[in-house]
């Protein structure tokens, strides 16, 4: 548990600490219970709980709880959410309550925070202090779409030891944002439209914006609909394309539209509205968040044929989220969205086929299903059909259609296409030989962390394969793997580090370090 030296932060600490331990961690996602308890229970902090009013009323409570069991895992570190908590509140309240406030919900979840300052990472075994925005690129490069979104948000208000900087915000939240990351691309479709950091383009921004929307972001939709409403410099009006949008993600086309005005129109019907509201409460967004609640709003507008609510209650459904798990009635629903045209839905109906879930498998039938998504634009069903193409399920083995589907999906940034293309590449499966394009998409796919392309990566490192021979940089990427709980890489991992290699000099102790770690006996290596 971490340490302060302040009185006051505290007993702040402790403050929202009993909070949460009398009426449960959930409490800090409903911003006016919680002012309640904690002037119930603090009542001489009347002042900071005003500032939780606001900060809690922005969902940062629901940034914690989506969290917290990827903190505790240790997936994710402490620092990440709470930097991405501070840039949401410091657009309301100055830096020090922000503090105050990120410092003392990490307290009462119990989370370790000494990493604020300093963190190494799994694979780190060299001591040592960071800075956060260190820590953060260092995140970043690891594939951390959080950690992208992070530097974006220190560059561009000015915060964690770097000066303001527009453009480099604009840089790391293109990182993320392209990799699918929801809050970068609403942040980068912001910059698009202010023309903060880059050239104003109204096209560019909608483009951001309607990606956002797809995620479920509804602020996302409400901009992309007032964008194409009024036009903008470089984007024609197209109210059409403004009603398009607003129907698709119950928007009020001439309405800012708040959570009350979304629940008036999904209880008189509107299946857009009630999608809309599925979606709040799935993601906490100016609602407390609530499975079940989403569950039964998505089932209403799906039982009017609305095709994106089918998809999303096929999901819930598939993955047992907010409801029992069902993927008989998961497959019906996909099968429903997928014949209005929806590509997720015929992504996800063809994997049932695939596996024979819900439905009678039929490798054909799905194969059939994803190379329509994927002639559709579909990138992750365009990596699919490729593995059918390559594996000969459901249609004819042919080596070279699977590599032109592959670089269609890697196009898109698919780590899985990237490393099967990596593959075919370095084998010349399907396409020439080519050891410098095996090792580029090799690189690219192992730094979104796909465990294979990261052995792959480090074995080319090793052999001096498209690139010069390099025992560290192996090293590094064998224990990126190993820590994910790959038993070849540690074991290469230790073997490296005991005999050494060029540019890795021998290190006996870090090398029984690592084989204490991943259960190695040192002798047989």
């Amino acid at each position: 548990m971490m340490q302060t030296e302040n009185t006051k932060q505290n007993e702040i600490n402790i403050a929202v600490k009993q909070v949460t331990d009398r009426f449960g961690i959930d409490i800090i996602a409903d911003h006016k219970r919680f002012c309640s308890a904690m002037k119930d229970l603090a009542p001489k902090l009347s002042k900071e709980s005003k500032a939780f009013f606001v900060a809690l009323s922005e969902n940062v409570g629901t940034i914690y709880l989506r969290d917290n069991d990827a903190v505790a895992s240790g997936e994710k570190s402490a620092s990440e959410v709470m930097v991405r908590a501070k840039s949401v509140i410091s657009e309301y309240l100055n830096d020090s309550k922000a503090d105050m406030i990120t410092e003392s919900l990490a307290f009462a979840l119990g989370w370790e925070i000494a990493e604020v300052v300093t963190s190494q990472t799994d694979d780190d075994y060299d001591g040592g202090s960071s800075t956060v925005i260190e820590d953060l690129m260092r995140k970043a490069e690891n594939g951390s779409d959080d950690a992208c979104f992070n530097i974006g948000e220190s560059f561009f208000y000015g915060r964690g030891g770097v000066k303001q900087d527009y453009v480099k915000a604009v840089e790391w939240y293109t990182k993320s944002a392209e990799r699918g990351d929801c809050s970068s691309q609403k942040k980068l479709a912001d910059c698009f439209r202010s023309g903060q950091g880059t050239k104003r383009s109204f096209a560019k921004a909608v483009f951001w914006y309607e990606k956002a929307a797809q995620q479920g972001d509804y602020e996302s939709a409400k901009a992309a609909v007032y964008c194409y409403r009024i036009g903008g410099n470089d984007l024609s009006q197209d109210v059409k394309k403004a009603e398009e949008i607003a129907q698709k993600y119950g928007v009020d086309i001439d309405v800012e539209d708040g959570i009350d005005d979304i629940m008036r129109g999904a209880e008189s019907g509107n299946p857009a509205m009630q999608f809309a509201l599925a979606n709040a409460y799935y993601n906490g967004t100016g609602i407390s968040a609530s499975t079940q609640m989403a569950v039964y709003w998505y089932k209403k507008s799906a039982a009017q044929g609305y095709a994106p609510a089918q998809y999303n209650l096929a999901c819930c459904l598939s993955s047992g989220t907010g409801t029992n798990k069902d993927t008989n009635a998961a497959a019906q629903l996909y099968s429903q969205a997928a014949k209005q045209g929806d590509l997720d839905a015929m992504n996800n109906l063809a994997s049932f086929y695939m596996k024979g879930e819900g439905v009678v498998k039929s490798e054909k039938k799905a194969a059939e299903l994803w190379r329509e998504a994927a002639l559709g634009g579909h990138v992750k069903a365009q990596y699919n059909y490729g593995e059918c193409c390559f594996n000969g399920k459901g249609t004819s083995r042919d080596y070279a259609e699977a590599v032109r589907w592959y670089k269609k999906a890697a196009e898109f940034f698919d780590p899985d296409a990237a490393y099967s293309l990596s593959w075919c590449y370095l084998n010349g499966t399907g396409v020439s030989t080519n050891i410098y394009q095996a090792k580029k998409y090799a690189k690219f796919s192992a730094q979104k962390m796909n465990l294979n392309a990261m052995k792959l990566l480090a074995y080319l490192y090793l052999a001096g394969l498209g690139c010069e021979m390099n025992h560290a940089r192996a090293v590094d990427w064998l224990g990126k793997a190993a820590v994910r709980g790959d038993k070849e890489s540690a074991d290469m991992l230790v073997y490296c580090l005991k005999y050494g290699g060029p540019f890795l000099m021998k290190n006996e102790s870090k090398a029984r370090a690592a084989a204490d770690k991943y259960s190695i006996d040192y002798e047989l290596i």
